[in-house]
């Protein structure tokens, strides 16, 4: 047996080797483990797109405490066992086989001595981008990403190891990337909320704001031209009609329940009602007020207070009045009752348009009677003897349409009618006089008209009163033939020389012979031109025609057949 010394000493020696020899088979699987994770995320070979291993190394916290035992992994923790020999990875393991290049051996097997710490903790490693020693001092915080092993008994390896693995890696690339994506993101977003807020918006425009500004717009126009109400509610007809045919050719295709669908929604718009409202309001106004409510209705709509104000100062105007009256009312109203009002409308229906055609206006309804003026500051001065005949050829006018309406005939052929005055007909009286008046509103806060003030309005009505006295249909005022034009005024007759009541002097007073019996009666009613606007261009048509030079007055007198035959009794062969 060897001495106990001998023994102690050689077994001592094994177990020394036994351990280096452990140690170094340790050292050399973890240099393999280290060359298999640079292999498979070096920076020269991973895609662009990827995290990128770009440095290696080892950290230490500022903080941390020496003992006598630790480890400084700090400068013995490189790869000294391979060298600069380069071995195949993977083998027998699974993974791929593959060689780190020499490059990045040669930088491998040096002490990872470069020096990158920062405040709060050291750093020494190795980098393998040759150009950037330290990634994370040269690129921005978020461009780079570190991981470090993970630590099961941390104790143990705060007393024993004095640092810690680090590997960093480049995301440089994959951040772009991200922010690219989220700027398309939130670009496809801001697009998607555009968009539904255009929608949104278009919806509103349409439904609510348009709307809106068409009411302030109509609003103005009546405001500052309260006649024109009329013609906006007429425009707005012609607009419905044509959407109406819009939709009716949209809807040819589709199903009966999406047409009646359809209509129920247009016709259930607030908006829409309101603006409708509001043109009938302003129809309603100018056909209630007329030209002598002008100021009025202005006055108030422009008026920032809700309170109406009736009392307005008066305009002093000069015009021609026109009075005409339905004679025997009395006994039609007996024989009609409640068809009154239907016989009535009918007379002032031919009444308003012959006499808005020859550029006069209606004023006042008063039930069996009728107040006409042409105001003559709407003229020029040289027009002004054209329209004074106007007016006298507007009642001549309304005598022939009086006496050959269809439905006026069916009127006159009531049996009460016939047997008290046997072949009676519809006739009427007319008045016309040239003078001033004071056109304003009249009345208080409880009822409102608008009308003209003055003794020469009067004068109008007191001609009309005696037509029945001289056996005439119209008589007119001196001061009225004197402002026609001579090639006119020569048809009239001199009536009488008389002082009328509330004139200061006598004047001479004027008829027109007519005698409407001579005309026959339409076999059939006269047809409605359903369409309003046109019926409204017609007649602006007309108008532009009667005040053009060409249109002379005393010719249609001459011309019109209808007149020639109320005339032909009174000429001479």
């Amino acid at each position: 047996a060897a001495p106990a010394g001998v023994s102690a000493q050689v077994h001592s020696t094994s177990v020394a080797l036994g351990h280096s020899e452990q140690l170094a088979e340790w050292r050399w699987d973890w240099e393999v483990k280290t060359l298999m994770y640079i292999f498979y995320h070096r920076y020269d070979t991973i895609e662009e797109w990827l995290y990128k291993l770009c440095w290696i190394g080892y950290i230490r916290s500022h903080d941390a405490k020496s003992t006598s035992d630790s480890l400084n992994v700090m400068t013995e923790a490189y790869l000294k066992m391979i060298g600069n020999t380069s071995i195949d990875i993977g083998g027998d393991t699974g993974y791929m086989v593959g060689r780190v290049p020499q490059a990045v051996l040669a930088s491998l097997v040096q002490p990872w001595s470069a020096d990158c710490s920062e405040p709060q903790a050291s750093l020494l490693g190795v980098s393998l981008m040759p150009s950037i020693p330290c990634p994370r001092l040269s690129l921005r915080r978020q461009e780079t990403i570190w991981y470090m092993p993970i630590v099961h008994r941390p104790s143990l390896f705060k007393a024993h190891l004095e640092g810690q693995f680090i590997f960093i890696f480049d995301v440089s690339t994959a951040v772009k990337w991200a922010a690219a994506l989220g700027i398309v993101q939130m670009c496809i977003v801001v697009t998607v909320l555009a968009t539904g807020a255009l929608l949104f918006s278009r919806d509103v425009d349409i439904l609510v704001l348009h709307p809106i500004e068409r009411m302030i717009k109509k609003m103005e126009i009546i405001r500052y031209d309260p006649l024109y109400a009329a013609k906006l509610a007429e425009a707005n007809d012609v607009r419905g009609q044509q959407l109406q045919m819009r939709n009716h050719s949209k809807a040819s295709s589709a199903s009966q329940s999406s047409q009646i669908s359809t209509k129920k929604k247009s016709a259930t718009m607030e908006t829409k009602i309101l603006e409708n409202t509001i043109i009938k309001l302003g129809s309603l106004l100018a056909l209630g007020f007329g030209e002598a409510g002008v100021g009025v209705i202005a006055e108030n709509l422009g008026d920032e207070d809700s309170q109406v104000t009736a009392k307005i100062p008066g305009v002093k105007v000069e015009a021609i009045f026109g009075f005409c009256d339905i004679r025997h009312f009395h006994i039609t109203t007996q024989a009609f009752k409640e068809q009154t009002i239907v016989f009535v409308n009918q007379v002032a229906e031919i009444v308003h348009r012959v006499v808005d055609q020859h550029l006069g206006a209606a004023n006042k309804n008063l039930g069996h009677a009728f107040l006409l003026v042409w105001q003559f500051s709407h003229f020029e001065s040289k027009v002004r003897p054209k329209v004074a005949d106007l007016s006298v050829m507007a009642f001549v006018k309304v005598v022939a349409e009086v006496g050959k309406d269809h439905q006026l005939a069916n009127f006159a052929q009531h049996p009460l009618l016939q047997s008290r005055m046997p072949n009676f007909r519809v006739s009427m009286g007319f008045g016309l006089h040239l003078g001033w008046a004071i056109a304003g509103s009249i009345g208080s806060e409880f009822k409102i008209d608008a009308s003209y003030l003055s003794p020469h309005v009067n004068l109008a009505s007191q001609l009309e009163a005696v037509t029945q006295e001289y056996g005439v249909t119209i008589l007119m005022s001196e001061p009225l033939v004197r402002s026609c034009n001579a090639a006119f005024s020569r048809h009239f007759r001199p009536v009488d020389n008389v002082q009328l009541p509330g004139s200061t002097k006598p004047t001479q007073i004027f008829t027109v012979d007519l005698d409407p019996s001579t005309l026959g009666v339409e076999r059939f009613p006269r047809r409605q031109n359903p369409d309003r606007k046109a019926v409204r261009q017609e007649r602006a048509r007309q108008k532009l025609e009667v005040l053009g030079e060409g249109y002379q007055v005393h010719r249609q007198l001459a011309l019109d057949k209808h007149v020639r035959l109320m005339r032909r009794p009174f000429l001479l062969a």
